[in-house]
């Protein structure tokens, strides 16, 4: 009895760790890191929209935004840290500059998770992935849908899908493991954030 009783404190406390806001300082981290391996067996590039945060899930997305000069970035987590107790995230060098904070050093920010990660640990494999943007039951609509991407994704197609009616359901195919994550960036600075993710056979 007592272990599930501490079972469900954890959980309640962790869903409560991963779907708060939160707010303090970010930092940056560049240089000195590019080309090491991160904490989710990734090799860190600053060029990327990525982060240091001590407890969000590994793959998650999150809003970073200032509260100082109202920028904002959009960053998946692929490391932990920081290490210095002030600091609640730690940003990529890209994400860095989107919010102008780069000769400051450090910014009082806000954190809103937009999607929770898989918190898998990566190991390289050439499994290739499609991401399914939508679903339409109208032709027209999903014609519509392409076009208002076409100028920001390339790539896109459209499969029929007979079920009780016929579906039309808009892919990005044919992903690896690093296309699939700097997508997921872009399709949030989209406003995308209900795709699905298919790993393939």
């Amino acid at each position: 009895m007592k272990r599930i009783v501490f079972f469900i404190i954890y959980l309640i406390l962790s869903i409560s760790l991963f779907s708060l806001d939160q707010e303090g300082l970010a930092s940056w981290y560049g240089p000195n890191f590019h080309g090491k391996k991160t904490a989710n067996g990734e090799i860190f590039n600053t060029n990327d929209f990525t982060a240091a945060h001590r407890t969000y899930p590994f793959n998650s997305i999150v809003k970073v935004i200032s509260l100082e000069n109202n920028n904002s970035t959009i960053v998946r987590i692929n490391d932990r840290g920081p290490f210095a107790n002030d600091r609640i995230i730690d940003l990529s060098l890209a994400a860095a500059n989107e919010l102008d904070m780069i000769k400051t050093g450090v910014m009082k920010v806000k954190v809103v998770l937009i999607e929770s990660g898989d918190n898998k640990y990566h190991k390289f494999s050439n499994k290739k992935y499609k991401i399914q943007l939508a679903s339409f039951s109208d032709k027209k609509k999903a014609d519509n849908y392409i076009d208002s991407l076409k100028n920001n994704i390339n790539n896109i197609s459209i499969e029929s899908v007979d079920l009780d009616k016929t579906f039309y359901r808009i892919f990005i195919d044919e992903l690896n493991y690093s296309e699939l994550h700097l997508l997921r960036i872009k399709l949030n600075k989209l406003g995308i954030n209900n795709y699905i993710i298919i790993k393939k056979k």
